[in-house]
C-alpha cells in the first residue's frame, strides 16, 4: 500500500473506493472484451454502493452536531432510489443514469459542503496540504463534469440513438483529471503520517 498503517486506517473508506473502482473495471473490461457480456450491471452496482461510502468518509471530516443524520438522510433514500432504478425503472442491462446523475448531484452538494466547513474552520496549515481538501476538489470537478452527462445519457441512447463514444470520451477525460488528484491526496496521506512517525 502507498500509505503508513495509521493512515490506512484514517482514509479506509477512500481505500475502499478505490479498490471498488478497480475491481469494477477490471470485471468490466473482462467482461465486455472477453466475455462478449452486457456490463452495466456491474456499474450500476458500484454506483448504488460509491456514494454510501463516500458519505462515510466525508462524515469524518466535518463535525456538525448532526452529521450523522444527515449521513443517513443521504444514504437510505439514494440506495432505496438506487434499487428501485435497477429493477423497476431502468433495468439491469441498462446504464442507471438516473441513480448516476442523483449520485452525481449529492457529491456535488457534499463537496460544496465540505469547502464551506473549511473556510468556517480554516485550518493553521496551509489548506493545500490537507489530503481531504485535494480529494474534495477532485470529487468537485469529477461529478460536476459528469453530471451532464449523466443526465443526457439516456436521452442521448433511447432517443437520438446515439453510440455514446462522445460522452464517454469527455467521462474518461475527466478521470484523467480526477485520479491524478486522488493520487496527489494519497501523497500527501504517506508524507504526513511518515512526518508524524519520525
Amino acid at each position: 500500500m502507498i500509505t503508513p498503517k495509521s493512515g490506512r486506517k484514517e482514509f479506509k473508506e477512500l481505500g475502499i473506493i478505490l479498490w471498488m473502482s478497480l475491481l469494477t473495471e477490471i470485471i468490466t473490461v473482462l467482461g465486455w472484451y472477453v466475455l462478449h457480456l452486457n456490463v452495466n450491471l456491474i456499474g450500476n452496482i458500484f454506483n448504488i454502493l460509491n456514494l454510501p461510502v463516500a458519505v462515510l468518509l466525508y462524515r469524518h471530516r466535518i463535525n456538525w452536531k448532526n452529521k450523522n443524520t444527515l449521513a443517513y438522510l443521504i444514504v437510505i433514500p439514494f440506495m432505496l432510489f438506487g434499487v428501485i432504478d435497477l429493477f423497476l425503472i431502468q433495468g439491469f442491462l441498462n446504464f442507471n443514469s438516473y441513480t448516476t446523475s442523483l449520485a452525481a448531484v449529492c457529491f456535488i452538494v457534499i463537496s460544496l459542503a465540505y469547502f464551506y466547513f473549511l473556510i468556517q474552520e480554516l485550518p493553521t496549515e496551509s489548506i493545500t496540504r490537507l489530503p481531504m481538501f485535494w480529494i474534495n476538489t477532485a470529487n468537485l470537478i469529477y461529478y460536476s463534469g459528469t453530471f451532464f452527462l449523466y443526465l443526457s445519457f439516456d436521452y442521448l441512447v433511447n432517443v437520438l440513438k446515439d453510440n455514446t463514444i462522445g460522452t464517454w470520451l469527455v467521462h474518461n477525460f475527466l478521470g484523467l483529471i480526477f485520479y491524478p488528484i486522488l493520487w496527489y491526496a494519497l501523497l500527501l496521506i504517506r508524507s504526513e503520517y511518515r512526518r508524524q512517525s519520525q
